[in-house]
């Protein structure tokens, strides 16, 4: 997704937040991965690469008991009821973006409460966001990442002459396997499986969920 199509995305779909703002924040949750997938103590060996791959993992995670989050903006599992998010739609980029755009707000409505600046309680709901309290984002450095990011320039970019090549997908779609960040030999595991398969998956925190201090086990960013 380039910048520019990202920007009237956001503008349809979440016109309450600053462009800018959420864009910094997608590049840092999902670097514009509309089927990227976190897992909370956890590791994708990659990250899928089209929807059907992305549901039928989000579907073996369920099976198997883990905490994850997805999409553009990296919206939590445990957000999905009251959001109207499913397997099916949470990949979605306009969803995913209204949904997290969602949190955001609420987040942000609650900083301004009890806090003046602006700018102040802005950043205060970036860490909101990420880990639902005030403080947790600050401790882990994600709302100094979100803050650099939005400094990232968005601007157009020229269309390439040659078009980018479209990747074969496979009829019959199988979820990614998922490695527990605390399992023993996890580094010679990790290493393994980075030369096996040419990508070193994902890392990151619980987002958007209730305060829990779980920074930083998964976002599909690797930091």
């Amino acid at each position: 997704m380039i910048a520019i199509d990202f920007i009237t995305l956001a503008l349809q779909c979440a016109p309450q937040v600053a462009s800018s703002t959420l864009a910094a924040i997608v590049r840092t949750e999902s670097g514009f991965n509309p089927y990227a997938i976190g897992v909370v103590r956890g590791r994708l060996l990659r990250q899928p690469t089209s929807l059907d791959e992305a549901i039928a993992t989000v579907r073996a995670l369920d099976a198997n008991g883990w905490n994850y989050s997805v999409g553009l903006a990296q919206v939590n599992r445990s957000n999905w009821p009251r959001l109207g998010l499913k397997p099916q739609n949470a990949f979605d980029p306009c969803r995913n973006l209204a949904a997290g755009a969602a949190i955001l707000q609420d987040c942000f409505r609650q900083a301004r409460a009890s806090r003046a600046d602006v700018q102040q309680a802005l950043r205060q709901s970036l860490s909101c966001y990420a880990s639902g309290d005030f403080s947790t984002g600050y401790r882990t450095g994600y709302v100094q990442r979100v803050v650099d990011n939005a400094t990232v320039s968005t601007a157009e970019r020229p269309l390439p002459t040659v078009p980018a090549i479209a990747p074969t997908v496979s009829p019959t779609a199988s979820p990614i396997p998922v490695v527990p960040l605390d399992s023993n030999g996890l580094v010679d595991q990790m290493r393994k499986q980075t030369v096996e398969h040419g990508q070193p998956g994902t890392n990151r925190t619980d987002p958007r969920q209730g305060g829990r201090e779980e920074k930083p086990d998964s976002s599909a960013v690797v930091f």
